[in-house]
């Protein structure tokens, strides 16, 4: 299930393995899924929040609506949707970050499924993040979503009825092949 490592624990060596990692677990699983015939064939470039995942994220950067009512579990993305990747992309999440300068998000969790049927990993974020002065942490295993899974993430809400969203974002790396988004 994993575990959040807070960025300050982490040498620039290790941030640079971290996302190497992310990378090369992409790309084994889209050679894996025969998305590509070599690796030469396959790019790596960061997500776009909308471009990537339009049912999620209205425009291009990451951000929480309102905060639920109540405490508890709430998919994450201003239009709260899980959103399908398209036949040919392979998405890689490996790091969280939390910008609000008094987080009400205390922990992250990705799932698979049009309504997350099943759990991939969940991270608990509010140490790591409420009491350090970084606002992101890397994720212990990366989160791997095959091409028309659905990215069903989900953020645990301290408090109920807050009125301003947060900027929750995420590191995540979209492998596709090359000619899709970049040529």
């Amino acid at each position: 299930m994993g575990y959040a490592i807070p960025t300050n624990e982490l040498t620039l060596t290790d941030i640079k393995n971290f996302r190497g990692a992310a990378i090369e677990a992409g790309i084994e699983r889209a050679m894996k899924l025969g998305i590509a015939a070599s690796r030469l064939e396959l790019v790596a470039r960061e997500a776009e929040p909308h471009t990537d995942f339009a049912l999620t994220w209205t425009n291009e950067f990451y951000v929480e609506a309102a905060g639920p009512a109540a405490i508890g579990w709430r998919l994450v993305g201003d239009l709260a949707a899980a959103s399908q990747l398209a036949n040919n992309k392979v998405a890689v999440f490996y790091k969280i970050a939390n910008a609000d300068n008094n987080p009400a998000i205390t922990a992250v969790r990705f799932r698979v499924g049009a309504n997350g049927a099943t759990t991939l990993g969940s991270f608990f974020t509010q140490l790591p993040i409420d009491i350090k002065l970084e606002p992101e942490v890397y994720l212990s295993e990366c989160m791997v979503y095959s091409p028309q899974q659905f990215v069903f993430i989900e953020a645990y809400w301290r408090v109920g009825g807050v009125a301003a969203g947060e900027e929750l974002s995420f590191g995540c790396f979209i492998i596709e092949p090359t000619g899709g988004t970049i040529s």
